[in-house]
């Protein structure tokens, strides 16, 4: 007997067969009925079929369902096609007539360019027509394709390869192309999917809601009534990349002759072949959908985000299917009342990617994020993603502490242990211009921090010198830019680093890696003491985070402090404690002395008191305030802290040593006032 396809969706759980919604791809309803019972006696367990079944004779020859069709995906990734510049070597050496007609269309903008370049150069001009330049070159790139404008974006993140005139231009390259014929992307899925639209879905709008560089996005509808994103690849993109890639690569030697005669020595065949990688990933779909299913798993569980889900039978290596979500853009004009607590959602977010978990989305940008219903955060397109090691991720939170800081010596040494800058490398002349092309930030609180503005003047730094920036730096630095960006159109007034820091402050405090307690070692003491103002500064952005997360970095911060190889940082901590409640004592007594000769009916001899807080007791009133009371730390989490703290003996004896040495303080303090005698010189450290 002939084959037949039915279209079925079921579930069963047990053994035990649960009929869902069944459609007959062929007017045969009894060929239907038979499928049904064939389906029954398979009894699958937590599977679920809406796929094409073909039976012959009642017997069923292929079931195909979402876990079958997520496993085949994942055990491909081993399999799929990767970026290989050797093998595009071979593919393209005897397609000459092909080669050439792209290769006239690509080198002769190009090389034309190069040649103004050197010209400029030579001619005295190359500063005055840097502007200009840069321009042109972000006009070529765009005229040239898909894969010069992914790879013209990618450079836009590039400091130490571009000067910041192209950086500005190039991060001006619009990702848009007009849709493809529907006719085009209907077969590309029919294709890739195995069935004709009708078999595959109940339908799908014929017009895209989206059309980009590598594919367009279309609404359809499945046979069970969910709504769905399908995504679908432009026809022939991978070979066009491909074909670019290897013109790039061959003329890449030429290009770099040409560019050592102005002083740009780098080679732009492996920077090419980094660029492969990137876009090689990027336009497999079935990679994208691993992503999106990683994504979902590590952050989809946040309060107020969103991820949305996979459809696995419905996904290829050139089409992808995501469940529909109904939002506005980030970047759109309409946003209501929640933008700012949208905006802390995304980088609160984003922070766990890249310092916590280390997988991150690596292209935040406006048209990549939408704001649902319910003020969730949704995240879109997970072509682009990076991973950070562990090691990666705490150098990018030394950096963030170093350049808060404004601690130039730490922030060169970093980037030489990175491998960023060459261990050989003179550090004075790197620390000047740093501090010479960030004068700005030397005087600017946390809160005042432009991060696209540091970068950029970062960025001077990192060219004028031999720096080589890894893949996943530039990643870093892209995302972070691209997110204050998105976050300066929804808030004016936000700050990326203002929000980055009391993450990064309470990972610093409460991680327990001997690498982060090194660090924080090496940032708070200086000549053998601890330093008040970075002391103070890391717990007061520390508290800024909510409760759960303070409560459990003082947990963890403590068993820091009471463990045996902390002895002597306990005795600096006491002792900076000593000097802080002694300050605190003296400011508050001041403080309430003021506040009763201005309130009392008997001030003393008759004059006004000075009931001003000093910066200091104002500071120590915050602390209290976010940690404790504005976010949410329970007062028994914080009794019970405090009691495992004293029932341990170095607690005890921590405890003791700063009542000791605030007792004495006071005690100094109290003899010399009734014996009128002149204030104690700044007390030195205790000897024990």
């Amino acid at each position: 007997m002939r084959d037949e396809a039915f279209v079925c969706s079921f579930k069963a759980h047990n053994g035990r067969y649960r009929r869902g919604v069944v459609t007959c791809a062929v007017v045969q309803s009894d060929r239907l009925v038979a499928a049904n019972r064939r389906l029954e006696k398979l009894k699958l367990v937590d599977a679920e079929v809406s796929k094409i079944v073909r039976t012959r004779g009642g017997d069923l020859l292929e079931v195909s369902g979402e876990e079958d069709a997520r496993s085949a995906a994942y055990k491909s990734a081993n399999e799929r096609k990767q970026y290989d510049p050797e093998q595009l070597e071979e593919y393209f050496k005897d397609r000459h007539i092909e080669c050439w007609r792209r290769r006239l269309q690509v080198a002769t903008p190009l090389l034309a360019f190069a040649t103004n370049i050197v010209l400029d150069y030579q001619l005295g001009r190359a500063t005055q027509n840097r502007r200009k330049r840069a321009t042109e070159f972000m006009e070529l790139v765009a005229s040239l394709g898909p894969a010069f404008i992914k790879a013209g974006q990618a450079l836009s993140s590039r400091p130490d390869l571009l000067p910041p005139e192209y950086l500005q231009e190039l991060q001006k390259l619009q990702d848009r192309l007009p849709p493809f014929d529907n006719e085009q992307a209907f077969d590309q899925i029919e294709s890739e999917l195995g069935g004709t639209l009708q078999d595959l879905f109940e339908r799908i709008d014929p017009e895209p809601v989206a059309a980009a560089s590598i594919g367009q996005v279309y609404k359809g509808y499945l046979k069970t009534g969910e709504e769905v994103a399908i995504k679908v690849q432009r026809p022939n993109c991978e070979k066009i990349i491909a074909l670019d890639i290897y013109i790039l690569r061959r003329l890449s030697g030429l290009l770099n002759e040409l560019l050592r005669l102005v002083k740009y020595d780098f080679d732009l065949k492996l920077i090419v072949d980094e660029f492969g990688k990137l876009i090689y990933d990027e336009i497999d779909y079935l990679n994208e959908a691993r992503n999106a299913e990683r994504f979902k798993d590590l952050y989809g569980n946040m309060e107020k985000i969103f991820v949305p889900k996979v459809y696995w039978r419905y996904t290829s290596a050139k089409v992808i299917t995501l469940e529909w979500v109904e939002g506005v853009r980030l970047e759109s004009d309409t946003l209501g009342e929640n933008r700012s607590e949208l905006v802390r959602s995304l980088v609160q977010c984003s922070l766990r990617q890249m310092l916590e978990n280390g997988f991150f989305h690596a292209d935040p940008h406006g048209g990549n994020l939408l704001a649902t219903g319910d003020a969730s955060l949704c995240y879109l397109d997970f072509g682009m993603t990076s991973t950070l090691t562990q090691e990666q991720s705490y150098g990018i939170i030394l950096a963030i502490v170093d350049l808060v800081n404004r601690d130039w010596e730490n922030l060169v040494a970093l980037y030489k242990r990175l491998g960023i800058l060459d261990k050989d490398a003179d550090e004075e002349p790197i620390v000047k211009a740093l501090n010479d092309a960030l004068p700005d930030v030397l005087d600017a609180s946390v809160g005042q921090f432009n991060f696209k503005s540091v970068i950029s003047k970062l960025g001077t730094v990192f060219y004028s010198f031999d720096f080589q920036l890894p893949p996943y730096y530039t990643a870093i630095l892209r995302c972070l830019g691209v997110l204050e960006g998105v976050a300066i159109q929804v808030d004016p007034e936000f700050k990326i680093l203002n929000e980055a820091y009391p993450f990064v402050a309470s990972r610093l405090l409460s991680d327990d890696s001997a690498e982060l307690r090194s660090a924080l070692e090496l940032f708070l003491v200086k000549d053998g003491e601890l330093v008040a103002d970075r002391w103070t500064g890391l717990l007061t952005s520390a508290s800024r985070m909510n409760g759960d997360d303070v409560s459990a970095g003082l947990n963890s911060f403590l068993e820091y402090i009471l463990a045996d190889d902390s002895t002597e940082m306990r005795y600096m901590l006491a002792d900076l404690l000593v000097d802080e409640l002694d300050g605190l004592g003296v400011d508050l007594t001041k403080y309430l002395r003021g506040y009763l000769a201005n309130n009392s009916l008997f001030s003393l001899q008759g004059q006004p008191g000075d009931a001003q807080m000093s910066p200091k007791l104002q500071q120590a009133l915050s602390l209290v305030n976010d940690s404790l009371l504005r976010k949410g730390v329970r007062i028994d989490d914080f009794f019970g802290i405090c009691q495992r703290f004293i029932a341990l003996p170095a607690g005890q004896k921590f405890a003791a040593e700063v009542i000791l040495g605030v007792a004495e303080r006071y005690a100094s303090r109290t003899i010399r006032a009734i014996f009128r005698l002149p204030p104690a010189a700044e007390s030195s450290r205790r000897k024990r």
